[in-house]
């Protein structure tokens, strides 16, 4: 692995010259894929969403990586990822996404196979130095790969800021292991999981990106790009930057430059192609359209802010209000990072390490990045809310979303 990282231009609408470009400048493939490489091509396929929608990687990205692979001559070459298990959201079925996204046809065009991770045969794997998990279920397809090479969509999210080719990891857990990640705290557990099936290379689709909540159309943005590079955690540096999101505040990108002995910054990468700054746009992170719909909530963050507290403070702002106390949340006041102090009284909770010891807090959250159910009960105990209802609710509602989604894990 390098850390040069490139960004090519799609021309005409050429997107197999634009993705040839970009692994061309990243270095290529000449040394990473053998006659006797099994590799694993690993898109974003999380649920059924039309072609060039910038939720998903299209086929068209996906087939032109695949021709590349191809002309390597390697030992075998599958197109896997399995699709969201459901969380607080609903699962999908993974050919239903393959098939709507252009990848069905795409490998059916190529010859190659086409799988279901969430129906793979898996096995237990131990983490080293484990952050949250210390074992992992993974697919087989993905145990046994010499080469992954990660192929997500540009694309701005709720709870990590950035959805890019680390966190696309994620399709290679079952269902169940997916829920198990969110569960433990979503940013520590992709470095865990990338501890031990880390992409050998990673080419983003940025031809269309998707900012907020990642609505289509409306959230769409026209990028006509791909980047590429042999590190993924420099590539996801890139690919956040080009969204005008600050990798880091992306707690994942940062954890994983720790343990790895890198600094997860973009003057830490050479560029090669087009110039980042002639294509930066301003996307919305989800968050931030996940904070204007509690406008009820002062959020009051510092410069040290990141994804780790914001992205449990998610479920438990939703689940206190879903389980009927919206009222009580008037009037609330938050505070992650290392805010400056500003004039609350009253329901004043800080959440993590950065925020130890903020002024008239009446309560504080321990942990970087502090626990669900934790949170969940000093926001709701600063409330007046009973934490226990909360709690009830939030798992009731997820198992209600688990029971539907199942059976979907096998499609």
């Amino acid at each position: 692995m390098t850390n040069r990282v490139s960004i090519s231009k799609v021309r005409g609408g050429d997107v197999e010259a634009a993705v040839r470009e970009a692994v061309r400048l990243a270095g290529g493939f000449d040394e990473l894929i053998r006659s006797n490489s099994r590799v694993l091509i690993k898109p974003n396929q999380g649920k059924p969403m039309p072609r060039h929608s910038g939720c998903v990687t299209d086929g068209d990205v996906v087939e032109a990586v695949t021709k590349l692979v191809l002309e390597r001559n390697p030992a075998s070459v599958v197109i896997g990822d399995g699709a969201i298990a459901g969380w607080d959201l609903p699962g999908f079925s993974t050919q239903e996404a393959f098939d709507a996204s252009g990848v069905t046809q795409a490998a059916r065009k190529l010859g190659v196979e086409l799988r279901n991770l969430n129906a793979d045969a898996s096995e237990e794997v131990k983490v080293p130095n484990a952050l949250v998990m210390d074992t992992i279920r993974i697919a087989k397809t993905a145990i046994e790969s010499d080469v992954i090479i990660s192929v997500p969509v540009l694309k701005a999210a709720t709870r990590t800021y950035a959805s890019l080719s680390l966190k696309n990891m994620k399709g290679v857990m079952p269902g169940a292991e997916k829920r198990k990640s969110h569960r433990l705290g979503l940013d520590m557990a992709i470095v865990d999981l990338c501890t031990v099936v880390r992409p050998s290379y990673a080419i983003i689709d940025a031809t269309v990106g998707t900012e907020g909540m990642g609505q289509y159309p409306d959230d769409a943005r026209d990028m006509g790009l791909i980047i590429a590079g042999s590190d993924a955690l420099y590539v996801d540096i890139v690919g956040a930057s080009l969204m005008t999101i600050d990798p880091s505040k992306i707690m994942h990108l940062q954890y994983m430059g720790e343990r790895e002995g890198k600094r997860a910054a973009l003057d830490a990468i050479d560029l090669a192609g087009e110039p980042l700054e002639d294509h930066r746009q301003v996307f919305t992170t989800g968050f931030e359209v996940f904070r204007s719909r509690f406008p009820e909530v002062a959020i009051v963050r510092g410069e040290s802010a990141c994804s780790g507290c914001t992205n449990e403070l998610v479920s438990a702002l939703t689940f206190i209000k879903q389980s009927g106390y919206g009222e009580q949340l008037q009037g609330l006041t938050v505070v992650i990072g290392d805010a400056t102090r500003i004039e609350a009284t009253g329901k004043v909770v800080a959440l993590g390490t950065c925020a130890a010891g903020y002024p008239d807090a009446s309560a504080w959250v321990a942990g970087c990045p502090p626990k669900e159910d934790d949170m969940v009960r000093a926001l709701a105990g600063a409330c007046g809310a009973d934490a226990d209802v909360v709690l009830a609710t939030m798992e009731a509602a997820r198992k209600s979303v688990w029971d539907a989604s199942s059976e979907l894990m096998d499609r």
